[in-house]
């Protein structure tokens, strides 16, 4: 099998407050530093984001140094707590936020749902939602009706996919393999 996924080193910090270092030539520094892949040079170190209890930095790490693979055909859940990264983790995956350092490479293309209705429209039933969501991925509507039954296979949903998604109670992540 083919590595679908890879992660190298990736972590993504939030700054909490003001986003600015205070003066143009400073965030230009950091704009330089960013589109050389290097680490932003007012970076604070900042603080696990742990939610019962107050925080003393405005820097607060959503996701700290992963690396992981993950394999055409593999099946993954992303399990943790409150305020874990879970949803920080798709985001990056998904190309909706990016990482504060690190690399995602991604062979096809992927789209989550990252809490039932997120995404999805919650009027339209699991199969609507699935050529919607096709649809702005790019895909044409020949490609999602061939595979279709994948995708309905790969997010376990079939029970459900002819429900409007508000009435359902799941998640998951869809992922359409490259043309």
């Amino acid at each position: 099998m083919s590595k679908v996924i890879k992660v190298e080193s990736l972590s993504k910090a939030y700054q909490l407050g003001d986003f600015g270092t205070g003066t143009i030539s400073r965030d230009i520094e950091r704009y330089w530093a960013r589109i050389r892949g290097k680490e932003d040079p007012f970076l604070k170190i900042g603080e696990t984001n742990d939610r019962t209890t107050k925080g003393n930095s405005d820097m607060v790490w959503s996701l700290k140094d992963l690396n992981f693979d993950i394999e055409q055909g593999d099946a993954v859940g992303i399990i943790g707590r409150n305020g874990a990264g879970k949803s920080t983790l798709l985001k990056i995956l998904s190309r909706v936020t990016s990482p504060t350092t690190g690399s995602v490479k991604i062979k096809g293309r992927i789209a989550s749902l990252l809490e039932v209705g997120t995404g999805f429209h919650p009027e339209l039933t699991g199969k609507e939602n699935i050529y919607l969501n096709g649809a702005i991925l790019g895909m044409r509507k020949a490609e999602i009706k061939r595979k279709f039954d994948e995708i309905v296979d790969f997010s376990g949903v079939e029970r459900y996919i002819d429900t409007p998604v508000k009435d359902t109670h799941r998640a998951c992540m869809y992922a359409w393999p490259s043309r």
